[in-house]
């Protein structure tokens, strides 16, 4: 797993991230990527509000199986708030989208070092602390990682 506290480890990884580069799966591309895992962030600090999609009972199913366990993110885990096709690109390239995603970081870190106890909802697992999303972000971060295979 990764820790997307560690601005360099974050920048090494990105910067093996090529523009063209396939998916081992999936159909999202670098960009696509990039600008899904800043949207996460985002959704986290409060600057996105997101639906809950889960009831109770399965927020918790779903909590024990990605926040409370070391388990990985498996390929195709579904997100209720996306279609199967990417989205229109927001940003000019991918250097630009990582650039925001760099920012929307550490947006994050300053908002919960200033807003310690604040929760935020996450489409299927309802309102999770700092630790949470940090622990969620972490793992999302290495899914779509591996998708490009840049964790090896």
């Amino acid at each position: 797993m990764i820790d997307i506290h560690n601005t360099n480890e974050l920048n090494n990884i990105l910067n093996k991230l090529e523009p063209n580069a396939k998916p081992l799966w999936g159909k999202m591309s670098p960009q696509h990527i990039v600008e899904h895992l800043a949207m996460a962030v985002k959704i986290s600090t409060g600057r996105i509000n997101s639906k809950f999609y889960s009831t109770v009972e399965e927020a918790e199913k779903i909590k024990d199986r990605v926040i409370r366990s070391t388990a990985e993110l498996t390929q195709g885990i579904k997100n209720p708030i996306l279609s199967d096709e990417p989205p229109a690109l927001q940003f000019a390239d991918l250097k630009t989208a990582i650039s925001e995603l760099h920012k929307e970081i550490d947006h994050f870190k300053n908002y919960y070092t200033q807003n310690p106890n604040i929760k935020h909802t996450q489409p299927r697992m309802g309102d999770l602390d700092h630790k949470e999303w940090l622990t969620l972000h972490n793992k999302h971060f290495a899914h779509h990682f591996n998708q490009y295979g840049l964790l090896k």
